[in-house]
C-alpha cells in the first residue's frame, strides 16, 4: 500500500475501535500520517485523492449511505446515527450547566471532550468537560467548578454515570501544550482528542491558542483543523457574565485563597488517587495541569489500534 492508502486505513481503523464509521470528509480530515514528520504543507491530498482510494478499497473498506467502515461492520451506520441523536440531547444538558459555570472567575475555556465531542455518545455515558483556567488559579477554579456541580448533584456517582457532568481535567492558560501528558510518543488517543474538543465557552481566544500550542499533532494528523462551534453549541460571554466574573475576581483573586483550597482539596483527595498522583498519566498534579482519571484507557486503545493495523497489514 502507498502512503495515502495507509493513512486512510489508519483513520478508519482507529475510529472502528469506537464503532464510528467515517464520511469522506472525515476520512480526509483524520488522515493518520503515523509520525512521518512531514510538514502539513508537504502532505497534500485532496478529497478527490481520498475518494479514489476509497473506491479502490473494495476488499478492505465497505461503504453504505456515505459512510466508510471495515468489512462486516455495516451495523455501525445505524449506531452512529442513533448516537448522534442521543448526543444532541446530552449536549443540551451540558449547555444548561455550562451557562452557570461561565460565571466562575478565572475560567478561560470550557470544552466538551471525549465521545460526546464528536457525537458518539452512549446512553450510559457521562458528560466530560475540559477546563482551562487563569495562571496560578487551577485549584481555585477546580474548587468552584467541581463544588458547583456537586451542590447541584450532577457529579458522577459510583452507582451511575449516566448524564452526570464530569470535570476532571483542568489546564493552566500559562502553558497550553499538553504533549507531556502522552502515555508514549504513539499516544494515538490524545492526538485525536485534542482536535475533537468542542469549545463551548471561549474567552480571549483561548481555544485558538490551545490549538496553536499543540500544533505538533500535525506531524501525525496533518489535515486536522480547529472546531468552529455552531451557535447551538456555544455559550457566549455577555456584559452581565463579565461583570460577575470581574467582581468575583476582585474578591477571590488572592494567592491566599488559591493555597487554601489547594490544601483542602489535597487533604480530601481519595486515597487511591493520592497513591496514583504523578505516578503515570492518569493522575497528574502540577502547576500546569490537574488531571484526575481513575480509568485512563489510552493504552487499551493503543493496543487495539496496533493489533488492527497488523491484521490489515498497515505498517
Amino acid at each position: 500500500m502507498n502512503e495515502l492508502e495507509q493513512a486512510i486505513l489508519r483513520a478508519i481503523i482507529y475510529f472502528d475501535i469506537f464503532d464510528y464509521p467515517l464520511t469522506l470528509v472525515e476520512a480526509w480530515k483524520w488522515l493518520n500520517a503515523d509520525g512521518t514528520n512531514k510538514d502539513a504543507d508537504q502532505y497534500r491530498y485532496s478529497l478527490l485523492d481520498v475518494q479514489e482510494v476509497l473506491d479502490g478499497f473494495q476488499s478492505k473498506v465497505e461503504t453504505n449511505n456515505g459512510f466508510y467502515f471495515l468489512p462486516g461492520r455495516s451495523d455501525l451506520v445505524d449506531k452512529r446515527l442513533a448516537r448522534y441523536n442521543l448526543a444532541e440531547t446530552k449536549f443540551k444538558r451540558a449547555l444548561k450547566f455550562i451557562q452557570f459555570l461561565r460565571f466562575i472567575p478565572f475560567i478561560k475555556m470550557i470544552a466538551v471532550c471525549n465521545s460526546l465531542a464528536y457525537s458518539n455518545a452512549s446512553k450510559e455515558g457521562d458528560i466530560d468537560l475540559f477546563i482551562v483556567a487563569d495562571k496560578n488559579r487551577l485549584w481555585l477554579t477546580r474548587f468552584l467548578a467541581v463544588g458547583f456541580l456537586k451542590v447541584l448533584g450532577v457529579r458522577p456517582r459510583l452507582e451511575t454515570k449516566q448524564d452526570t457532568i464530569d470535570a476532571n481535567f483542568f489546564l493552566s492558560a500559562e502553558d497550553l501544550n499538553i504533549k507531556h501528558s502522552q502515555i508514549s510518543d504513539k499516544d494515538i488517543y490524545l492526538n485525536y482528542w485534542v482536535n475533537q474538543l468542542v469549545p463551548v465557552f471561549n474567552v480571549d481566544n483561548t481555544y485558538q491558542k490551545f490549538q496553536t500550542a499543540n500544533a505538533w499533532i500535525k506531524q501525525i494528523l496533518p489535515n486536522v483543523f480547529g472546531y468552529d462551534t455552531a451557535d447551538r453549541r456555544r455559550i457566549s460571554d455577555n456584559f452581565f457574565s463579565k461583570i460577575i466574573r470581574l467582581k468575583l475576581k476582585w474578591i477571590l483573586g488572592y494567592n491566599f485563597f488559591e493555597q487554601l483550597v489547594k490544601k483542602f482539596q489535597l487533604k480530601i483527595l481519595p486515597q487511591d488517587l493520592r497513591a496514583m498522583m504523578n505516578q503515570n498519566a492518569k493522575v497528574m498534579v502540577n502547576e500546569q495541569m490537574l488531571k484526575f482519571h481513575r480509568e485512563d484507557r489510552r493504552q487499551e486503545y493503543l493496543d487495539k489500534f496496533k493489533n488492527k493495523l497488523i491484521a490489515y497489514e498497515v505498517f
